[in-house]
């Protein structure tokens, strides 16, 4: 038998140049028009700065992209260009604005958080920002989210026929075979059309078209970057915030589903369990978070009914908007909301956390274990082609997903913060929901500000992504080209 290393692969330097010359060149179409947009506003310094990142994303395309066309990219080659994709991104948006005059570290942090679709925010206030500084964040989230989507689909795409018997609305092997470049199109149009209906719904509640813009762009990937330092809740009544938290319930749930519906398969989709575990946790999150805001933090039960309910769909669909001032809120609640980001959203969509699919996997599992109590001792269950795989995977990611998850809060701890609060930004940061108690602030240190930076890009790959980066033989050992 063949051992893992004589059928393993390491990265092949001339695939690695060749896509990340097409990063570099999506990069610099996301990023053109934020020179237009900061000399208008008069930043002067900021399109300077602006410039010479496209300047350097030109470069890189015209460096890295002669020679033959690259071959079709491995698995850990794919996982290494998503987290030089984010890098990139992220870097993009960041050395602007330290030229703007904010901070290198809070820069940086703003980068991530917008290429992630996170949401968290270091600085003291964004209310007294340039307008051109307010639509680059929001841009970068929008651009972001895009990229996630794709991202997910080529990963839905690998997974093929056997994911469509996990994930009720999944692609069938006949849809596999249409092509990644035409469902990447279609997901691109449908990202493209929910956007702007969140922006058009947005202006018939009440908002003036930059803000309605704006808003338009952080909802439906999820991001949850607002106007203002009081996020959704300052921005207008509650018209304007059903709107935001719909927006991002719509980008949590998978993109799949619409051509799906499209096609009328109406029943299939409401069947599907994970839309079903989603709905069903959203609601128990705002029955769970009335009771504990009303009885232990003592809000009023008129109005809290109404925050409870919001809030339950931000931290479930990992948007981050906010409703009212989570600092002041009882342990329980926080730790409600806490357990909704790690959850978070669907496959296939901007969300954060596990994934519903996971979670449906890991209850399968559990009752496989317990049924196999039951049976006799040569009795053997058997299970579909491929399943195995997704069953590994899932428990791979859950897993690291936890120790990720306590070893950065244990850096929290050992630092004095209150251990509530600061789970409660560790599982944001790591889920990628934006929702903040407060500890993610401009007076945070900025070691655990880059602790924090770094959750985010961990929690928005899956973990997988980072440890495929630091493993030896991605890098050192044979290339599928030398030949078999």
């Amino acid at each position: 038998m063949a051992s893992t290393a004589t059928l393993s692969f390491a990265v092949r330097p001339r695939v690695l140049g060749r896509l990340t010359g097409r990063v570099a060149l999506l990069l610099t179409g996301i990023n053109a028009p934020l020179v237009l947009l900061s000399l208008i506003d008069q930043e002067w310094a900021g399109a300077g700065a602006h410039a010479a990142v496209l300047a350097t994303l030109l470069g890189l395309w015209v460096l890295l992209s002669w020679g033959r066309p690259a071959a079709v990219p491995q698995t850990n080659e794919a996982m290494v260009i998503s987290a030089i994709a984010f890098g990139l991104g992220s870097a993009a948006l960041a050395l602007p604005w330290w030229a703007e005059g904010v901070p290198f570290i809070d820069a940086l942090f703003e980068g991530v958080s917008a290429v992630t679709t996170t949401g968290l925010s270091t600085l003291d206030s964004v209310e007294n920002k340039p307008w051109s500084f307010l639509f680059a964040r929001a841009w970068g989230q929008w651009s972001g989210g895009l990229m996630i989507v794709l991202l997910a689909l080529f990963l839905t795409l690998e997974r093929g026929a056997v994911a469509g018997r996990w994930l009720s609305y999944q692609l069938t092997a006949e849809e596999v075979m249409l092509g990644s470049r035409a469902w990447m199109r279609t997901m691109t149009i449908v990202y493209g059309l929910l956007s702007a209906g969140g922006i058009a719904v947005y202006l018939a509640a009440g908002l003036d078209p930059w803000t309605a813009l704006l808003h338009g762009l952080t909802t439906v990937c999820g991001g949850g970057f607002s106007t203002v330092d009081a996020s959704l809740g300052g921005v207008g009544g509650r018209a304007v915030q059903t709107v935001g938290m719909l927006g991002g319930v719509l980008g949590a749930i998978s993109f799949l589903i619409w051509p799906q519906l499209r096609k009328g398969r109406w029943r299939e989709v409401l069947a599907a369990p994970e839309l079903r575990a989603f709905a069903g946790l959203c609601i128990l999150g705002a029955v769970a978070l009335y009771g504990t805001m009303t009885l232990l933090s003592g809000l009023p039960w008129r109005e809290t009914l109404w925050d409870a309910a919001l809030m339950s769909l931000s931290c479930q669909a990992t948007t981050g908007f906010s409703t009212l001032d989570l600092a002041p809120l009882d342990a329980a609640s926080k730790l409600v909301m806490i357990t909704q980001m790690i959850l978070g959203g669907d496959t296939a969509s901007t969300a954060g956390g596990i994934k519903m699919f996971r979670l449906i996997a890991m209850l399968r599992l559990i009752r496989s274990a317990i049924a196999r109590t039951a049976l006799a001792p040569h009795a053997v269950i058997p299970t579909r082609a491929g399943e195995a795989d997704l069953i590994r995977g899932t428990a791979t990611v859950v897993t690291l997903f936890a120790v990720v998850l306590i070893a950065v809060w244990g850096i929290f701890l050992a630092a004095g913060i209150d251990p509530v609060d600061a789970l409660y930004d560790c599982a944001s940061a790591l889920s990628t929901c934006g929702a903040s108690v407060g500890v993610a602030s401009h007076t945070l240190a900025w070691p655990l500000k880059l602790v924090l930076t770094v959750t985010m890009l961990v929690g928005r790959l899956e973990i997988v992504a980072f440890l495929v980066l630091a493993y030896p033989r991605t890098w050192i050992g044979r290339r599928q080209d030398e030949g078999r």
